[in-house]
């Protein structure tokens, strides 16, 4: 069964509806085929991309995308590492992590364009 992605947020100062990327067409195929998002809009220099309840754009803006990162909530970071390592995106190890005094399982992701991803699932419920 797939992930259900509910959440993103920039990590620094990462714009999540312009992430820097060099070359749209290159990029939508990584994003759709091993990410598994969906276009639902796109021009020359810029895409809106939907997974479940996330949003995301990908922009030729003249940033450099290894400067970029952003972190997604998702209901499954463990079925998620699979599914990548499937894929052979490569993820990192999963690990626990605490954000403001609260517990998360985490792992992280770099995508062949050089930004960096988070995908966390809050350890206590109270907070999923």
């Amino acid at each position: 069964m797939p992930v259900f992605f509910k959440a993103t947020g920039p990590i620094g100062d990462t714009d999540t509806n312009a992430i820097p990327v060099r070359e749209i067409g290159p990029a939508v195929g990584y994003y759709t085929q091993c990410l598994g998002f969906s276009p639902i809009s796109k021009d020359k220099t810029t895409v809106r991309l939907k997974r479940d309840d996330v949003e995301i754009g990908l922009a030729v803006n003249g940033q450099d995308p290894e400067q970029a990162s952003c972190w997604f909530s998702v209901g499954d970071v463990d079925t998620l590492h699979r599914e990548y390592e499937a894929k052979g995106i490569g993820p990192g190890i999963i690990d626990e992590q605490k954000c403001d005094g609260k517990p998360f399982r985490v792992f992280f992701a770099e995508v062949p364009y050089g930004v960096c991803f988070c995908f966390t699932h809050p350890l206590d419920e109270e907070f999923a």
